[in-house]
């Protein structure tokens, strides 16, 4: 509270990870709550540098004067341009930890593929398509990827657990694809997300 007062703002917006994957994001709310309106709680829908996208989103508001609700609007508006998609190498994790169907996660182990999955829009991971090898499943990202971005500018983040190489290999390859992007960064999975994706999986943030 003292912090908050400290602040010299008009409040606080915070940014967490998808509700689906985590329970911070019901703890910040039942937090912000002592607050009242001066505290606004983001459901970014999303993970790793796509929740970062989103907080970013919020700060570049912020810096240019705006006030708690711009900066809320703000925050909200990037969610529905933010997007991640993810390959991993079984899905052993995601089912022990119940991010994902157990039905697609027993399909997806028993005949050894390479799926391509997505936070959906209601920040929930799904399975868009079961593919057999890492290399058509890495190439089916691309063109997700490509499919978001279109003729448009584009901020990426490729991460990755442990597979810093795949990752180097798959910015390059969406460099080449899309050369009128803004930035893009390789970056570590995060402890969170790399339990529940396991390791080998490599994942993109595009915004």
């Amino acid at each position: 509270r003292q912090a908050l007062a400290d602040s010299g703002g008009d409040g606080v917006v915070a940014v967490h990870l998808s509700a689906a994957l985590s329970s911070t994001y019901s703890a910040a709310v039942t937090a912000a709550r002592e607050f009242g309106p001066s505290v606004r709680v983001i459901n970014s829908r999303s993970a790793a540098m796509g929740v970062g996208f989103i907080a970013q989103a919020a700060a570049d508001s912020a810096r240019a004067g705006a006030d708690i609700d711009a900066v809320e609007a703000a925050a909200r508006s990037a969610i529905s341009r933010t997007h991640v998609y993810l390959v991993v190498h079984r899905l052993d994790n995601l089912r022990r930890s119940g991010r994902i169907r157990t039905t697609a996660s027993w399909l997806g182990t028993a005949l050894a593929l390479k799926p391509l999955l997505c936070l959906d829009v209601d920040g929930r991971l799904v399975l868009d398509q079961r593919i057999r090898t890492v290399t058509k499943a890495h190439a089916a990202m691309v063109d997700r990827v490509a499919e978001v971005v279109g003729d448009k500018t584009a901020d990426i983040v490729v991460h990755h657990v442990d597979n810093h190489d795949a990752a180097d290999e798959l910015g390059a390859t969406l460099t080449q694809r899309l050369p009128q992007i803004s930035s893009l960064n390789v970056a570590d999975m995060g402890p969170l997300l790399s339990v529940h994706v396991g390791g080998g999986a490599v994942g993109v943030a595009v915004r």
